[in-house]
């Protein structure tokens, strides 16, 4: 059965069966749309004869016009759940707000569909008007780390090429600092040597006019007589 179905035509509620509600993910009930939503539904058997549940459905609505759906949620079936008499059982029941709603606030209305003795019966646990949030935007480590890695690949490939072509130079971080000859072979790169020239910074009159009246310039001129009497 539809939801559409089921909410075209909602039988009354049973005085004896008492309903609690509770979004454990979603304390605020505000809902980001597109995430899953999931709604704890307490149901309570204070009567007398066995309660049947038979489905679980919902819907978003405008606040204004409660009889105009916005979209109907899909319809959970059961079979096989039944309260007994001063019972109690707890369904989970899951939904999705369309992402297109979010920044406007919607009328949410969750209903328990259920038997009792043979007779229908239905009770809108959760009927209240919750914002429609932004989607959440989630970090994933293990995503961030796959893309890192791929992109690593990737430049040490371009750095590979890059040197084969005698470009390595120009690829940051991994570039070569050896040139490349003509053949494509690696040469060091040449050094200049620099030889320094000494020169003399004076003649050697003025050495000897910086040297007259020194014991050197004495010895000098007692060597050079010598060598003229010889």
């Amino acid at each position: 059965m539809s939801a559409k179905q089921l909410l075209t035509d909602i039988p009354a509620a049973n005085p004896d069966v008492e309903v609690v509600s509770a979004f454990p993910d979603h304390a605020d009930q505000a809902f980001p749309g597109g995430e899953r939503v999931r709604v704890l539904l307490g149901l309570r058997n204070a009567g007398n004869e066995d309660v049947k549940l038979t489905h679980l459905a919902g819907s978003l609505n405008v606040p204004s016009n409660f009889a105009f759906y916005v979209t109907n949620f899909t319809v959970d079936s059961y079979e096989d759940a039944i309260i007994k008499p001063r019972n109690e059982a707890t369904f989970a029941y899951e939904f999705s707000v369309d992402p297109q709603f979010a920044g406007h606030s919607l009328q949410l209305a969750l209903t328990a569909f259920y038997d009792e003795a043979g007779v229908s019966y239905a009770t809108t646990y959760f009927n209240g008007t919750v914002p429609v949030l932004d989607p959440k935007v989630v970090f994933d480590r293990e995503l961030a780390v796959i893309y890192l890695t791929l992109a690593g690949v990737a430049f040490l490939i371009f750095a590979s090429i890059m040197n084969a072509a005698g470009l390595g130079h120009l690829v940051p971080l991994i570039g070569d600092s050896k040139t490349k000859n003509k053949d494509g072979s690696s040469k060091k790169p040449s050094v200049k040597r620099v030889e320094v020239k000494a020169t003399a910074s004076a003649s050697a009159s003025d050495s000897e006019q910086w040297l007259e009246g020194t014991a050197f310039a004495r010895t000098s001129s007692k060597k050079e007589k010598k060598s003229k009497k010889n």
